[in-house]
């Protein structure tokens, strides 16, 4: 009878434990933001949180898998207010992908996955994200074209001229219905002034625009078309069931009720490599989710802070024009270079002291042979003296240079055709 006692003591106490453990888990999923229980989208659309979802559009072609993030747009889902805050992120954001190495945030996805992104993007906003969505733009346009087009005003004309014909964009200006391959050119242009950031605004438009063209009636029977699409060309981590409560948060939602973005920034130069970059603004990336809900919107350009350095400017020296040289004779030379030309090997220039060929010293007459220096001048009537100068000596006036003598004529008969 003791033991059976004993026994059942034993079972109450496990149970009893068992009740307790159970009622703390629940208490902690429903009540604390960690945990597996937190982490469903049903879960947290029950209690009316937040649900943050990273949307990439990516162009993987020929057998790719996966390739850079070419859109990166962060979703935040207040289930209990019924808005959606869009923040597009600049492909070219600047982010610490490791310890003190830095790298546009296009490239998380292609070299660490859509797990790190998540993780990347979370940090940058301060916020959780868990769930991804990854597209890829071949199969934006057959959903698209699916859907029956999307109709959009469309701001300025568009052209892009590609070898690739898929590449190719042909957008006139004007209120227009767009297919598949319009819609994926509409967002993919960067011909305008502001390229990548311009290119985020008129993807939130466009978004709209399909926001509208799905939440209608229609829709659903097209469901049996899209999924086979969507299952092809969507990769996600949201399970199945988590899809079926966002389609049912959907039919409640109006598209006024979307609020869109651009991370706000400045435009950043690497002086050390070179690379340009969006830097955003921390202060407002930390809380535009809370803002957006709030209905405040921020300039896209921020005023850069004062550590960031202009890239230095080239300064010119001016020109300074020289003063015309003044002539023995009191006239002013034009600059002009006549004759031989400085610089020439066959014609050195004289050092200073030194006689040009063509000059005659005082008491020369007529033109004599040059002698070289170092070496002696000739004896006889054809004598060269070396010029004042040439040895470094100053010349006393006895050693003075004296004319040659000229020969003396013969005594002959002047008036003979053979006279002097």
């Amino acid at each position: 009878m003791g033991r059976v006692k004993a026994n059942y003591r034993l079972i109450i106490t496990c149970i009893s434990i068992f009740l307790i453990t159970f009622a703390a888990g629940a208490f902690i999923g429903n009540h604390l933001q960690v945990g597996p229980f937190d982490r469903s989208i049903t879960a947290k659309a029950e209690r009316g949180k937040q649900i943050n979802i990273l949307f990439m559009g990516i162009d993987a072609r020929k057998m790719e898998t996966n390739s850079r993030s070419d859109t990166m747009i962060l979703a935040s889902i207040d289930s209990k207010a019924k808005k959606i805050a869009m923040v597009w992120i600049p492909r070219d954001t600047r982010v610490e992908v490791k310890r003190n190495h830095y790298d546009k945030i296009n490239s998380v996805n292609y070299l660490q996955g859509p797990e790190a992104a998540c993780k990347v993007v979370g940090d940058l906003l301060d916020i959780r994200v868990d769930h991804y969505v990854v597209t890829n733009f071949a199969g934006f346009a057959k959903i698209i074209d699916i859907l029956d087009g999307v109709t959009l005003d469309v701001e300025t004309d568009m052209f892009h001229k590609d070898p690739d014909p898929q590449l190719r964009i042909n957008l006139s200006r004007g209120v227009q219905k767009l297919n598949g391959q319009d819609a994926l050119g509409y967002v993919r242009y960067r011909g305008t002034p502001t390229a990548d950031i311009g290119r985020t605004g008129r993807q939130q438009k466009f978004i709209k625009a399909l926001a509208q063209e799905m939440l209608q009636g229609k829709t659903i029977l097209k469901l049996p078309e899209l999924l086979p699409e969507l299952v092809k060309n969507v990769h996600t981590n949201i399970p199945v069931t988590d899809m079926m409560t966002m389609a049912k948060l959907a039919k409640d939602f109006d598209s006024l009720e979307i609020y869109t973005q651009t991370l706000p920034g400045y435009s950043y130069t690497d002086r050390q490599t070179g690379a340009s970059y969006w830097e955003a603004d921390p202060k407002i990336a930390a809380g535009i989710i809370d803002d957006l809900f709030a209905g405040k919107k921020y300039d896209v350009a921020q005023d850069p802070p004062n550590w960031v350095k202009k890239k230095p400017e080239i300064k010119l020296d001016p020109v300074v024009e020289e003063e015309p040289e003044i002539t023995e004779n009191g006239e002013e030379g034009t600059g002009e270079l006549s004759g031989e030309q400085p610089g020439d090997p066959s014609n050195p220039e004289p050092t200073e002291g030194q006689p040009l060929p063509g000059d005659k010293l005082p008491g020369e007459t007529g033109t004599e042979p040059v002698v070289e220096p170092g070496e002696k001048p000739e004896t006889g009537t054809d004598n060269i003296h070396t010029p004042p100068g040439d040895s470094g000596e100053i010349p006393s006036p006895q050693q003075s240079e004296q004319p040659a003598p000229l020969p003396q004529p013969a005594s002959i008969d002047n008036t003979s055709i053979h006279g002097y």
